[in-house]
C-alpha cells in the first residue's frame, strides 16, 4: 500500500498470529473454538506471575485479553486492570441477537487471583464483572479501585466500603510502595455508565503505563489525556462506540508514547478487531510510537532504554 512503512517493533512479524474471526457470532449451536489453548493451569499461572522478579529499571505486563492487564514493578506490587475472569456476558446478555461468548480461556480463575489492587475503569460487565468480583478472595486484595459506578458494583457484590477507593478523572492516589495511580478522562460509550475513566500508573522507577479504558472518539480527546508515556494500551475494536484502529492511531500520534499496545479486540466473538489494521493505521498517521502486540501467557518486560 502506498505510504505504508514498517512500524518500529521488537517482535517478529509472525509471532502473534492469532485468528480472532474463527467463531460466527450468530451461530448459537456450534461450540466456541478458542483462539489460544489453555497452556498453564490457573493456580500455576497466578503463582508464576506472583513469583516473577522484576528488575528495578523495568516493569512486567501480562495481557489477559479484552482490556485486562496485570502489571508488576520491582516492589512486587501487582495491579490488575479490568480483569474479566468469567463468561458471564454470554448468559447475562443471552437475549441479544449475537453471542457474547469469550473465545479466550479464563487464564486465572477468580478464586486464584492474587493481586494487590483490583482496578476497574468503568462498570460494564466485561470490565467490572460481577461474577469475577463475587468469586474473588478479597483477603488477598488491598483495595478495589474505580469510579462511582464501579464502586456501586463492588458494593452489590459484597465488597466492604472500607476496601474501596473512589477515583475521579484527574485524581491521583499515592500508594505505599511509591507507585501512583491516576484516573484519567474517558468519553463514555453509552448512557449506562457516564463515569468512564482511563488508568495511569507511574512506577517508582519513573516508568509510566496508561490504559485508555473504553472511550469514544472526540476531536479534543487527545488533549485531555496524559503525556510523557512509556506505554499506551488503547482500545481498537471500534464496536459499541469504542475507538476504531484509525481513531486510536490519531490519539497515539498526539500522545506520542514510546510504545502503543492495542487491546479490546480479541475476547468477545461478536466484537473483534485487527491489531495489524492498527499497526498500519499508526504508519499511515505518521505516529512515531513503536507497535507492540502482547502475547498471551507471557510477561512482556519493558525497559525504557529498549525504546528510546
Amino acid at each position: 500500500m502506498s505510504g505504508f512503512k514498517d512500524r518500529p517493533d521488537d517482535r517478529k512479524r509472525d509471532d502473534c498470529r492469532y485468528d480472532f474471526t474463527r467463531n460466527d457470532p450468530f451461530d448459537r449451536t456450534s461450540p466456541i473454538r478458542m483462539v489460544v489453548d489453555r497452556l498453564v493451569g490457573s493456580r500455576d499461572y497466578m503463582k508464576a506471575i506472583r513469583d516473577h522478579v522484576v528488575a528495578e529499571d523495568a516493569i512486567a505486563i501480562w495481557y489477559f485479553g479484552q482490556n485486562g492487564f496485570v502489571l508488576k514493578g520491582s516492589s512486587g506490587t501487582l495491579f490488575g486492570i479490568d480483569l474479566y475472569l468469567s463468561n458471564s456476558c454470554a448468559t447475562t446478555f443471552a437475549d441479544r441477537p449475537f453471542r457474547l461468548d469469550r473465545q479466550l480461556p479464563v487464564f486465572v480463575e477468580p478464586e486464584d487471583l492474587d493481586v494487590d489492587y483490583f482496578i476497574t475503569t468503568h462498570s460494564h460487565d466485561d470490565h467490572a464483572d460481577p461474577e469475577t468480583i463475587r468469586r474473588l478472595d478479597r483477603s488477598r486484595i488491598k483495595a478495589f479501585v474505580g469510579p462511582w459506578d464501579s464502586l456501586r458494583i463492588f458494593a452489590e457484590c459484597g465488597v466492604d466500603e472500607a476496601q474501596c477507593m473512589l477515583v475521579h478523572p484527574g485524581q491521583r492516589l499515592d500508594l505505599p510502595d511509591g507507585t501512583t495511580l491516576t484516573a484519567t478522562f474517558a468519553l463514555p460509550t453509552d448512557d449506562t455508565d457516564l463515569n468512564h475513566t482511563g488508568t495511569l500508573i507511574e512506577f517508582p522507577n519513573g516508568l509510566r503505563f496508561f490504559n485508555t479504558g473504553d472511550t469514544a472518539f472526540a476531536d479534543r480527546l487527545g488533549a485531555l489525556l496524559p503525556r510523557d508515556l512509556d506505554i499506551c494500551a488503547i482500545c481498537i475494536n471500534g464496536g459499541f462506540h469504542n475507538l476504531t484502529a484509525t481513531d486510536a492511531a490519531r490519539i497515539i500520534k498526539e500522545l506520542r508514547p514510546r510504545v502503543a499496545v492495542p487491546c479490546h479486540y480479541d475476547m468477545m466473538v461478536n466484537n473483534v478487531g485487527d491489531p495489524d489494521m492498527f499497526r498500519m493505521a499508526l504508519s499511515l498517521a505518521g505516529a512515531p510510537s513503536a507497535f507492540r502486540q502482547l502475547r498471551y501467557y507471557e510477561p512482556w518486560v519493558y525497559r525504557r532504554q529498549d525504546h528510546p
